[in-house]
């Protein structure tokens, strides 16, 4: 019975923990980066991660024709900063940030309504002595006008 119970608490304690981190990542998106998608209004979805440096993470979005919109990409310091990348249906590459300066945002329009795949990459951290991974928060958010 006391393995039982053991069992359950680590599993209770990991789950808690996942938690409380999406929770940190949650506020880090609505406090830190939603402001800088102004004067866009929100679309409504909280696309959050934690990620680590050297890895990367995938998004289908939809934009709609007739729309102005801003993509923005929001990383912790802990991680850097993120590059992104915005391929069209057919899989070619439409925006790079690192040929921009890391920019933040994105801000363009679509001609016809398309579903885009959005590759967030978080630069490989330099060795470090202690070799900590450090794990931060990364948050896409899409901003639009009509």
């Amino acid at each position: 019975m006391k393995t039982t119970v053991k069992i359950f608490f680590s599993i209770f304690l990991i789950a808690g923990i996942s938690g409380l981190s999406l929770a940190q990542c949650n506020q880090f998106a609505k406090k830190t980066c939603m402001p800088d998608l102004n004067p866009f209004t929100h679309n409504g979805q909280l696309n959050i991660q934690q990620m680590a440096p050297g890895e990367e993470a995938e998004l289908d979005l939809t934009f709609y024709s007739g729309m102005s919109y801003r993509l923005l990409i929001c990383s912790q310091e802990i991680i850097g900063k993120a590059q992104f990348q915005v391929f069209d249906n057919k899989n070619k590459l439409v925006f790079d940030n690192k040929d921009h300066n890391f920019a933040k945002f994105w801000e363009f329009e679509v001609a016809s309504t398309q579903q885009m795949k959005v590759v967030v990459i978080i630069p490989p951290a330099p060795k470090a002595s202690n070799d900590i991974s450090k794990v931060g928060c990364a948050a896409v958010l899409v901003g639009f006008k009509q």
